[in-house]
């Protein structure tokens, strides 16, 4: 290297997705550079090695030069998603407290459809037979009142090895208050069954509600060993293949951590790669001017919703997956199985449906022509010419749209007695229908008014749907970023560090014990702080976040606000603690009762580790006119004109601030394919998103 020549740094982000492996890079001077590639679902690390492989030969380095020249590696994965949805985690067995091994089965006694007489629960995680009670108490205040029997704790643990139990999940009453029975079992566990996978609720989720604490100790325990397997191998190959700096890997908070935190906390990473999304949508309100956003994350199996209030995402405490409640801060997103690779069928009645069954990357919609055999998405968006045949992926894939023709005829048009552009506009009218009804479900129903947001269209398959998707819920504006189809990848080189922790209270307002409650803000404080250095943050790079679950006294539910941070509580704080309240209150369910005295349940202090971030480069001007990006025009059916109608095809890539597009029309790039649809118009602005809007 010459001497005075600066050698280009960059950051990476993978995100594995249900088809596509995608990968960000972003170097120094806020250039961005995308790639994609299959994803294996047998292995997922060769989908990422394939992917920053393609990447390292653009930049025309091997893989060892290109990974040293990293500033930081951020991944996000679906293997502990995918453990759950599919059951095939670890055999698990969990030892607690005698007398409550169906507390997993009881649940919250609370039906989904209290007149379906039918309705399927996920079964235990662990069966009955697993599910061990151990001699021990504790009273509500975490007093001792019945010491731990530590035989029992030796006799499960030979029983355990017995029926080869993999990982252990402990739980016991009162364990938040007080930890030590927990610890020492989980001592015993590791002493009398070494190499096992033991998660402990007290480290896991320290809170009141023995069923969230049980069901979400058993999922961590679950999913724990097949996550720490493929993280430990993909971290050591990536260090081995020249990886000198830090490797993170995305929560369902939207922060990243260790890998050696995420093993020990599994059950934060199942949403690891839409959360990414969510962050990312975060940085570009910010970045955009537009501060309430609804991000629409479309890939090839599902499609992920979730909405920004001024520049701020919407956090639950708790969330469902795959009919297993894990009570970790999670970003609110509502997914549903609609991605290009969702399934068109027919029902029994001869209805025409859409997903949520997948095709996935393998064998993937018929014109991937790889075995193939039931019509999708991605063709009959290709029947209506909204994909390119000769320019999919940049035509790097070789597409096959006779078989797509032939089987869409046989499989859905001839049984609907149907022309095949007719079916394939049927399945985009109902796939659009089914996301543009997801899209209400964190709006609409959570009290905001889609009208006020600007939606952002991201993943692969999105940009096609958008126009359609913003009509349906009455936004006159969309937003495709420069990056849209792998969106979720930079989200992941847009977030901090973040470390959830929880800690019950139960307090009234008024009546709130200051002196008590500022006590266990800073004993919080105190443990969120030490993990944040735990995962090597500087303490002038750190920051601290508090919240609060609060309910009206005699409530069933809480509602999470954010408080004051970096001070002592006293009695204003507390007054307008309660104002928050209300107000968010009234926002979810349209009344509040301020005369009404409020219940603290549980206090959560987030530990944020700031990690340094490149702003993306602006566009210049090209001094051409929008012509100079013409390709060619295109055949596309449109229900609008009831036909086909020839429209422009234009060069993304070429496209520059300033230019505007009439639409209807078609924008490509080689990983990316928008749709302006009929009364729609298209301009580019400084940072080379797509700006729709309508006419």
């Amino acid at each position: 290297m010459k001497k005075g020549v600066k050698t280009l740094r960059y950051r990476i982000g993978v995100d594995i997705g249900g088809t596509f492996t995608d990968c960000v890079v972003i170097t120094d001077n806020g250039s961005i550079y995308t790639f994609k590639e299959l994803s294996t679902p047998e292995d997922q690390s060769i989908g990422l090695y394939n992917v920053i492989n393609k990447a390292s030969q653009f930049f025309k380095k091997d893989l060892t030069e290109f990974l040293g020249g990293a500033d930081l590696f951020a991944h996000g994965t679906t293997v502990a998603t995918n453990t759950l949805l599919t059951g095939t985690g670890a055999k698990t067995g969990l030892i607690l407290t005698k007398g409550f091994r169906d507390t997993l089965e009881m649940r919250r006694a609370h039906k989904d459809n209290i007149w379906d007489l039918f309705l399927y629960t996920a079964p235990p995680l662990v069966p009955r037979y697993l599910r061990r009670g151990v001699t021990e108490r504790l009273d509500y205040k975490g007093g001792v009142v019945t010491e731990l029997d530590e035989k029992e704790v030796v006799q499960i643990c030979k029983d355990f090895k017995a029926e080869g139990v993999e990982a252990v999940a402990i739980c016991t009453l009162f364990s938040y208050l007080n930890d030590a029975h927990e610890k020492r079992i989980k001592e015993i566990v590791e002493r009398e069954m070494p190499g096992v996978f033991v998660s402990r609720s007290s480290e896991v989720l320290p809170q009141i509600r023995e069923y969230e604490r049980s069901s979400t100790t058993v999922a961590n325990a679950y999913v724990g060993p097949k996550l720490t397997v493929y993280l430990t191998n993909l971290e050591k190959k990536l260090k081995k293949d020249g990886l000198e700096k830090a490797f993170y890997v995305v929560a369902s908070n939207g922060g990243m951590m260790t890998s050696e935190t995420a093993i020990r906390h599994a059950s934060a990473t199942l949403l690891s790669g839409p959360a990414a999304g969510a962050t990312g949508a975060v940085f570009f309100a910010e970045l955009t001017g537009n501060r309430n956003l609804i991000l629409m994350d479309m890939g090839g199996t599902s499609f992920d919703v979730s909405l920004i209030n001024d520049a701020t995402v919407t956090l639950s405490t708790e969330g469902e997956i795959a009919g297993y409640r894990v009570a970790k801060p999670m970003i609110d997103i509502h997914t549903i199985g609609a991605g290009g690779g969702s399934v068109a069928w027919i029902d029994q009645w001869g209805m025409l449906n859409v997903g949520p069954e997948s095709a996935y990357s393998y064998p993937g919609p018929v014109c991937y022509d790889r075995g193939g055999e039931k019509p999708a998405v991605t063709d009959a968006n290709l029947l209506l010419g909204y994909l390119n045949k000769d320019f999919f992926l940049g035509g790097e894939m070789k597409i096959n749209y006779d078989k797509c023709y032939k089987l869409t005829k046989e499989k859905i048009a001839d049984p609907l007695g149907m022309t095949v552009e007719e079916a394939a506009c049927g399945v985009f009218q109902i796939v659009n229908q089914n996301m543009a009804d997801a899209t209400k479900v964190v709006s609409v129903q959570k009290g905001f008014d889609p009208r006020e947001f600007a939606l952002v269209s991201a993943g692969g398959a999105c940009s096609i749907h958008a126009c359609k998707i913003a009509e349906e819920v009455g936004s006159n504006y969309v937003i495709v970023p420069k990056a849209a189809s792998v969106f979720c990848a930079l989200g992941m080189l847009e977030s901090d560090i973040r470390l959830d922790n929880v800690r019950s209270f139960v307090g009234t307002i008024p009546g709130l014990d200051l002196d008590a409650f500022n006590a266990c803000i800073v004993a919080a404080e105190k443990d969120a702080m030490a993990q944040l250095e735990h995962e090597g943050v500087r303490k002038e790079e750190s920051s601290l976040e508090r919240y609060l679950d609060i309910r009206y006294v005699g409530q069933h539910h809480e509602v999470t606000v954010p408080i004051p941070a970096n001070c002592v509580i006293d009695a204003g704080h507390v007054e307008a603690i309660a104002k928050t309240f209300h107000t968010a209150h009234e926002r979810l369910y349209s009344y509040c009762t301020p005369e009404t005295p409020v219940e603290i349940v549980n206090l959560r202090v987030t530990a944020v580790g700031h990690v340094k971030k490149t702003g993306l480069e602006k566009l210049k001007g090209s001094g051409q006119s929008v012509e100079a990006a013409f390709k060619n025009t295109r055949k596309l059916y449109f229900q609008e004109y009831q036909g086909w109608k020839d429209v422009p095809v234009y060069d993304r890539n070429k496209l520059f601030i300033g230019h505007v597009i009439e639409g209807p029309a078609v924008i490509e790039e080689r990983i990316t394919t928008i749709i302006v649809h009929p009364k729609w118009n298209a301009r580019i602005d400084e940072f080379g998103n797509v700006v729709m809007e309508v006419k």
